[in-house]
């Protein structure tokens, strides 16, 4: 007995598809929006990466001590890049529940050494357990006074 040909005849029925090639190009958008993304994704990383290390001034709490029942001291060293530019940061006291009892801007004149060492005195409305710098900028706005800051250097 013989087999019958499995053939199908193209001029009646068209041209046989391959099966394991896919026709369509859905999967071709999927992997191209797929690429976009990550590539988005990519670029906004190291964006974030880029503008975190740009500060030319930053600032790390050392330590703090109560002074008497309405005043905090609070020592920071504060590095910047450019010392021929004045710089402010804002210091704050914190009471045991981490909520902020008290706060100052300090000022720190052009000149001086990159790194320095300094000590903030705080008015505090509670009892005073921490402090924290609550960040630093070389933009000092309008209301300070950089010819009278209020600060002391240790």
């Amino acid at each position: 007995m013989t087999t019958p040909n499995q053939a199908r005849p193209a001029d009646r029925y068209g041209k046989q598809k391959d099966p394991k090639k896919p026709q369509g190009i859905a999967g071709k958008v999927v992997a191209i929006v797929l690429v976009l993304v990550f590539a988005a994704i990519l670029i906004m990383a190291a964006r974030l990466l880029y503008s975190k290390d740009a500060s030319p001034v930053s600032a790390s709490f050392i330590t703090h001590e109560r002074l008497d029942d309405t005043t905090s001291r609070v020592w920071i060293d504060v590095v910047r890049e450019d010392t021929s530019k004045p710089t402010y940061c804002i210091v704050t006291a914190l009471n045991y529940g981490m909520a902020e009892v008290g706060r100052r801007e300090v000022i720190l004149p052009a000149g001086g050494e990159e790194q320095v060492r300094m000590s903030v005195d705080l008015p505090v409305r509670e009892y005073p357990v921490s402090g924290k710098v609550y960040g630093c900028a070389e933009d000092i706005p309008f209301y300070m006074n950089v010819d009278d800051p209020t600060y002391t250097l240790d």
